[in-house]
């Protein structure tokens, strides 16, 4: 569908102008010519004409542009949703709500500033991802690969962690309410102060026994390298 050009606005800028003079004739006449009616009324008539014609003419411009945005960002959306490998995703500003990005490869995607609250990314390759002030409350981010991945500013509270591996990432925000686990693996950098308020889970092994690992001093999780995570995780 057409997009408008600099010459279309000019051309709209031109008629706007012509329409607002003719009414502002008319109306002069009006007031000081009345002998001239039937001319004041074909003045009237053209510049209201011409204002209506381009009010009519802009909405459809942008009735057309808007129809096709949306056409442009259901194709890619539907795209992202289908796609299992995407390196160095970045949604580029567009609205990835109610996306889930469970198992897909997104190492090094950029989702800097992102509302991602509530989305899934369970057992997704996320290495080097990028998620500075993203909003992950809520997310289930549960077995997921976020070795070297960034965390500046990002908002984690509440988020599923178990068995999610941070190892290299830069983690120094609070994650008040998240969920994390015995084999949530952190980076040997963290600070014990960033697990205060976490849920600690749960976990078994393949007998069914209930592992724990605090030789590290560290609650809810073991600092990288992480002998509780089998070879491959």
């Amino acid at each position: 569908m057409p997009v408008a050009g600099p010459w279309q606005w000019t051309l709209v800028g031109i008629l706007i102008v012509l329409g607002i003079m003719f009414a502002a004739l008319a109306w002069r006449m009006a007031v000081k010519e009345r002998e001239k009616e039937p001319r004041i009324e074909v003045l009237a008539a053209v510049g209201g004409g011409l204002i209506t014609g381009l009010a009519v003419g802009l909405a459809v411009l942008f009735l057309q542009k808007s129809f096709e945005d949306s056409q442009k960002y259901a194709t890619w959306r539907a795209s992202v949703e289908v796609t299992e490998s995407i390196p160095g995703f970045d949604p580029g500003g567009r609205d990835i709500k109610g996306i889930n990005f469970s198992g897909k490869k997104l190492y090094d995607a950029d989702f800097t500033d992102a509302d991602l609250q509530g989305s899934k990314f369970r057992d997704a390759d996320l290495q080097g991802a990028v998620f500075d002030n993203a909003n992950l409350q809520d997310a289930d981010l549960i077995g997921a690969n976020l070795k070297e991945a960034s965390f500046n500013g990002a908002n984690l509270e509440g988020a599923l962690l178990q068995d999610a591996d941070f190892s290299y990432a830069i983690v120094s925000v609070k994650i008040d309410n998240a969920q994390v686990n015995a084999r949530t693996c952190w980076p040997r950098t963290l600070k014990r102060e960033v697990l205060e308020k976490v849920t600690v889970k749960p976990t078994f092994d393949e007998n069914g026994a209930e592992v724990y690992d605090a030789r590290d001093g560290v609650r809810g999780g073991q600092k990288f390298p992480c002998p509780l995570r089998k070879e491959g995780d």
